[in-house]
């Protein structure tokens, strides 16, 4: 048994070990802190002077009563043996209560991830949101009228089969910029705002006040471009990404170094497309690769870092944005993903690892490259496409046809 006042006595002391000599990154220390919060809030609750085998089981099964899935019971359970253990050191104890609990089965579910087609999609998104942005904030009087016209086919083509025609032509010419590999500058943005304003205000004339005029955000715009580049070139965590620094791009050798879980470093490599859209928002953000290194490399409010909620919101609503966009039979539907919840960075990781398996990969570089500690987080990937895999067994394997 462990007493619940040494419990209360080195919660603090165990977060601080977490972090200081484990090395563990903000967001685990973050999970830990809470799974700690939600045991002790159970055990005052209860009012119990010691902590045993039952009152660990009792609390698991009050979890699952609140419906959480069993991956978080399971990680609740993770956080208490990890504490346990660290308050068996410290007061020199016999028994740890929590070994004795199995830990709940937890469903393997395989990881959504996005066809190259939508990756191109959801790269010029940010565009097509802002430019749309623009155009709502114009017609204030009926943004959310205009949003729901935007955002489905069916009303758009009822609003005015031009509108249509005009939206498929913005999205050709950013595909084909996209494909040129000649990267997105403001100076480009601008000229194309400008034709997509004056043709959309020829068909929308009634919704446009007569003096109003709103330029798109267009920092802002390559910044998220270049976010999402990065996210599909190299696979990195959302915590990786929004820790990074001017310094940690070499721009010689197109290498990430970034800091990922246990604090442990890796080289990550790039290409030449997400080179170039870091590059064009370095350059309209008037910073260059020269400028003071620790500034960070994507930035929020003045040379603040872009917060963590912000890259996470930004990339859900660009793929909302696409997926609703999008009625194409190739691109799947909507509901194929799940919930929204769903619909995040981790995404474009998951998209990376399968597309490079799909291109034949071998699997130890792709756990290097994600920066895996165990090569099984990154088998799921070979789950993923077993009609791939199936192919290539036939054609490898001796006996395979």
């Amino acid at each position: 048994m462990i007493n619940f006042s040494d419990i209360l006595e080195l919660q603090d002391e165990f977060i601080t070990h977490l972090s200081s000599e484990r090395g563990y990154s903000k967001n685990t220390i973050t999970s830990y802190k809470h799974d700690l919060k939600e045991f002790i809030k159970y055990c005052t609750e209860i009012g119990v002077d010691t902590v045993d085998r039952r009152t660990i089981r009792n609390f698991l099964g009050n979890e699952f009563e609140k419906e959480l899935k069993s991956r978080t019971v399971a990680r609740r359970l993770a956080t208490i043996k990890s504490f346990f253990n660290y308050i068996v050191r410290k007061k020199d104890l016999k028994d740890n209560p929590a070994l004795q609990v199995k830990t709940p089965k937890t469903d393997k579910t395989l990881p959504m991830f996005l066809s190259q087609q939508l990756v191109e999609d959801l790269i010029i998104s940010p565009i097509l949101r802002y430019f749309f942005d623009s155009i709502m904030i114009i017609v204030s009087g009926n943004k959310r009228t205009l949003t729901n016209h935007f955002l489905d086919k069916e009303n758009r083509k009822k609003l005015s089969p031009d509108l249509e025609e005009n939206i498929k032509k913005l999205k050709d010419a950013l595909k084909k910029k996209c494909k040129n590999h000649s990267g997105f500058t403001i100076d480009w943005l601008r000229s194309e705002w400008i034709i997509f304003y004056t043709n959309v205000k020829k068909v929308l004339n009634d919704f446009f006040p007569k003096k109003t005029y709103n330029v798109p955000k267009y920092i802002e715009c390559l910044r998220d471009i270049s976010i999402i580049e990065l996210f599909y070139a190299t696979g990195i965590r959302l915590s990786e990404l929004a820790e990074l620094k001017i310094r940690n791009v070499d721009t010689k050798k197109y290498l990430l170094r970034v800091t990922g879980k246990g604090n442990k470093e890796r080289l990550v490599p790039f290409g030449d497309k997400a080179f170039l859209a870091m590059d064009n928002y370095l350059r309209a953000n008037k910073r260059s690769w020269n400028s003071e290194s620790l500034f960070p490399l994507f930035m929020g409010t003045g040379i603040k870092p872009v917060s963590y909620r912000t890259i996470q919101r930004k990339v859900e609503q660009y793929l909302n944005l696409v997926l609703e966009l999008e009625e194409d039979e190739r691109f799947g539907s909507h509901e194929r993903f799940g919930s929204h919840e769903r619909l995040g960075p981790h995404m474009l990781r998951h998209s990376i690892a399968t597309h490079l398996i799909d291109r034949g990969a071998d699997i130890r570089a792709v756990q290097e490259l994600l920066g895996h500690a165990s090569l099984s987080s990154t088998q799921i990937y070979t789950h993923v496409l077993p009609e791939k895999i199936k192919q290539v067994y036939k054609n490898a394997h001796p006996h395979g046809k």
